[in-house]
């Protein structure tokens, strides 16, 4: 089972009328964009947040995969779902700050103000549908969604915990056990650090040991925060916010430097661009 947010506005009424989500297959330019290819993933008994006018207002469940239909010499994307209509919906801003920590930065549905994106399916990830469910549930009692945030809540918890020590155990064998920026080699105080966060990263990338650096808990810290990065050449990056305090912190200079694969490239390119200030 997995989650989404529908992203309905003016269609919502309609569709719930007749018990559907549906769009086209490409946009006006003949585009194929994200928010509309998305449909293909969708299989029966996953789950959907419906979105319209600020607040989620349904819970929906799919009934079957996705179907392709035409209409008027266009194709659409087509699949049932069973809405359940929230007698209180769940307002997005007044929950914001708890929402925008678990977004992605990539295919997220709502801007960083709390605005909604363009575009119509996007993808849910467990952390998310859990704060959902459990601000929905305070706020419409009559329904029984516990045992759905439960299984969410659990599953995403599980599956961190089992990648996170894989992805470590790849990380200390690239890294040779020790810390990329000081070297320092005690296990107990290296932690496995992601250039592309688990949030914003695929399956494949959450595992991959390329997909960021074995660190110390001091170092790890500053590159979690987006404080510390690094270039294509591995020469260390230094935020405006600690620029000024310098002398104070260990291993941290402009003339720092670490050994880097190839492979790291892509993925502390993407650092800089969304993690690093």
């Amino acid at each position: 089972m997995n989650f989404f947010i529908v992203m309905q506005n003016d269609i919502y009424d309609q569709q719930m009328k007749d018990k559907l989500i549906q769009c086209p297959q490409k946009d006006s330019f003949g585009n194929i964009p994200h928010y509309y290819s998305r449909m293909i993933e969708l299989q029966k008994n996953d789950r959907i947040f419906h979105y319209t006018n600020g607040s989620i207002v349904a819970i929906g469940t799919v009934e079957t995969n996705t179907s392709i239909r035409e209409f008027e010499q266009s194709h659409y994307f087509f699949v049932p779902v069973d809405y359940q209509i929230l007698s209180h919906p769940l307002h997005i801003r007044t929950h914001w700050a708890e929402i925008e920590s678990r977004l992605p930065v990539e295919y997220a549905p709502f801007q960083k103000n709390g605005a909604d994106n363009t575009g119509y399916l996007y993808p849910c990830n467990d952390f998310l549908a859990s704060s959902l469910i459990n601000n929905i549930a305070v706020q419409n009692s009559n329904l029984e969604l516990d045992d759905i945030n439960q299984l969410t809540e659990k599953r995403a918890i599980a599956n961190m915990r089992i990648g996170q020590n894989l992805y470590k155990d790849r990380l200390s064998i690239l890294w040779n056990n020790e810390c990329a920026v000081c070297g320092i080699n005690v296990p107990e105080l290296l932690k496995a650090s992601h250039a592309k966060p688990w949030k914003d990263s695929t399956n494949k990338e959450r595992l991959d040991p390329y997909n960021g650096l074995l660190l110390c808990a001091h170092h790890d810290a500053l590159f979690d925060k987006g404080l510390i990065s690094f270039n294509e050449l591995g020469n260390m990056l230094l935020s405006h916010k600690v620029l000024n305090v310098i002398p104070e912190i260990p291993n941290i200079s402009l003339s720092s430097k670490i050994t880097l694969f190839e492979e790291n490239k892509k993925y502390l390119l993407w650092h800089q661009s969304y993690v690093f200030q």
